[in-house]
């Protein structure tokens, strides 16, 4: 695939824009191919957003691919300020000047090669102009299963009993673009039936799925997580999906609906899975609600999968893995298939299928918290900075636990694993 530096200039010689001078209308030929080549390039790279970026000189294009931006285009401002109009303009965005003295929010539906996509435009001012990002959805594209998205078989095993209760509340924990709601959509393709009732509250609602009743908080007229919720109770609902929990009255209500025989899922943002238990507490929810009402704890992260196509082994990495044990305190690790060849870590060099980054796509971690007596005993005695080592004592695998066993196995690397989860490789 040609570079979008090559796209670019290949489309400004077509179009006769060699030179400065004339600045352009948002309806102009040119511009409008433009969008069109961001948005494929974006498609065809697997980037999740597009960033396009004003400077004092013009602007320049970003796209998240694999969770990390890449500065990819630079734009002159007789570009950079009819592009950014005409994107605000099919997003049915003002572009007056009040409109371009306050945040806004808008989509645009978009088909290309058969493709059905949902754009889901931000702008905000900036002192050289309105920054724009765009997050890719692609609603023709098939969703993934859970089986798809990396789980170690215990943890998946365990996760499959967490979602067929009929009862209880899950928390998928970790910060944005960790894969919280992928998985949460995953987990509900996994156990929907016409024989239940599924119910999502959602903002945005990102894909659309069949036999599933799915709303769009909307607080403008009143619809918040914590109103919607409370109405979704009325709807005789068997299980409950709320986008995430961001206030006292919306977990008061999740909390209630789960002793109250519904299935409720939802997100937060904290690091670990026990932080979840400390989150709840801060929120003044009362232990003995909290081990009555929560099932179970996922957190998780993406990582970076080691391009296929350029890794080359890596004979540095065993050291950094086994002290990396010793210091956690796990003095091995389950390599699955690659146990009877050991240890097998690989780096890339970089390609052009990779970017040059040396890697392509990503997988998850995982950390799963299941609550027994023991652990329920921690949070009612209030102890939830002991709750972590109790856990690990009594079988829960660590994101780092599962990541070095993802390297150890050449999926990934240490310093990719290290780097999510915000560690150091010097320990």
């Amino acid at each position: 695939m040609q570079t979008l530096q090559e796209q670019f200039d290949e489309l400004r010689v077509s179009a006769g824009v060699t030179g400065k001078g004339r600045v352009r209308s948002t309806d102009d030929p040119f511009i409008l191919q433009l969008i069109h080549l961001l948005v494929i390039y974006g498609v065809q790279a697997g980037a999740s957003d597009i960033h396009i970026s004003p400077t004092r000189t013009g602007g320049h294009v970003r796209y998240r691919i694999d969770g990390i931006l890449h500065d990819l285009l630079q734009l002159s401002d007789e570009i950079r300020d009819p592009l950014i109009r005409a994107i605000k303009t099919k997003a049915n965005l003002a572009t007056d000047a009040v409109g371009r003295s306050k945040p806004q929010d808008g989509r645009i539906d978009f088909g290309v090669d058969g493709k059905k996509l949902d754009l889901r435009l931000s702008s905000f001012p900036t002192l050289f102009g309105d920054v724009i990002a765009v997050r890719i959805l692609d609603r023709s594209a098939s969703r993934l299963s859970l089986e798809d998205l990396g789980f170690p078989p215990t943890i998946l095993q365990q996760f499959h009993q967490i979602i067929h209760r009929p009862n209880g509340l899950l928390l998928v924990v970790g910060p944005t673009n960790s894969g919280k709601t992928t998985t949460l959509y995953a987990a509900l393709e996994k156990i929907r039936s016409p024989q239940i009732k599924i119910v999502t509250l959602e903002d945005p609602v990102e894909y659309q799925m069949e036999g599933v009743e799915q709303a769009q908080i909307n607080p403008q007229v009143g619809l918040t997580f914590a109103s919607g919720l409370r109405a979704i109770m009325r709807q005789d609902a068997n299980v409950i999906l709320v986008g995430e929990i961001r206030d006292k009255e919306t977990v008061d209500i999740a909390v209630r609906a789960a002793l109250t025989g519904h299935l409720v899922f939802s997100t937060l943002h904290t690091r670990h899975a026990c932080g979840a238990v400390t989150r709840l507490l801060d929120m003044e929810i009362e232990p003995h609600l909290i081990t009555a009402s929560l099932t179970g704890v996922l957190a998780m992260r993406l990582v970076r999968l080691v391009c296929q196509r350029c890794q080359t082994p890596d004979p540095t990495a065993e050291k950094t893995f086994a002290r990396l044990l010793a210091e956690a305190g796990h003095p091995a690790v389950s390599l699955g298939d690659a146990a009877s060849s050991g240890p097998r870590f690989v780096r890339g060099t970089g390609c052009l299928d990779c970017n040059h980054t040396g890697y392509h796509r990503r997988t998850g971690l995982f950390e799963l918290l299941v609550l027994n007596d023991a652990l329920r005993q921690y949070i009612v005695d209030g102890s939830s900075v002991g709750l972590y080592g109790a856990a690990v004592t009594s079988g829960m695998r660590t994101m780092l636990t599962d990541g070095l066993e993802k390297a150890a196995r050449g999926l990934t690397t240490i310093a990719e694993v290290l780097r999510v989860l915000g560690e150091s490789e010097d320990g």
